[in-house]
């Protein structure tokens, strides 16, 4: 599997095993380096807008749930992307929410 260096802020870098068979990688590639065109920060930012995103709008329910449990899988392509990663072709997002103590009128 090729490897997704990332920079960091800070001036550091990020080894990630990237997916097979993703992106832009030569055949025979193997042990190749791929560059991320981003840091892990930024591209981080975007998986923190769509939680925020998933969490807001369950909060802002009615009675909203006393305890939200988001979960999603992030895969590095070797396009050297972050992604969410897919579960049987689907975007893998579980989300389970809670109500403690509501009153059910």
């Amino acid at each position: 599997m090729p490897l997704v260096k990332m920079p960091l802020n800070d001036g550091g870098e990020l080894l990630i095993e990237a997916a097979d068979g993703q992106g832009a990688i030569p055949a025979g590639g193997t042990g190749r380096v791929v560059q991320a065109s981003e840091t892990v920060q930024r591209a981080m930012g975007s998986i923190r807008s769509a939680a925020e995103a998933v969490l807001g709008e369950l909060r802002a329910m009615d009675q909203p749930p006393s305890k939200i449990n988001v979960q999603f899988g992030i895969k590095v392509t070797g396009e050297a992307n972050l992604a969410v990663a897919k579960s049987a072709g689907e975007a893998n997002f579980n989300v389970s929410i809670e109500w403690t103590g509501v009153d059910p009128s």
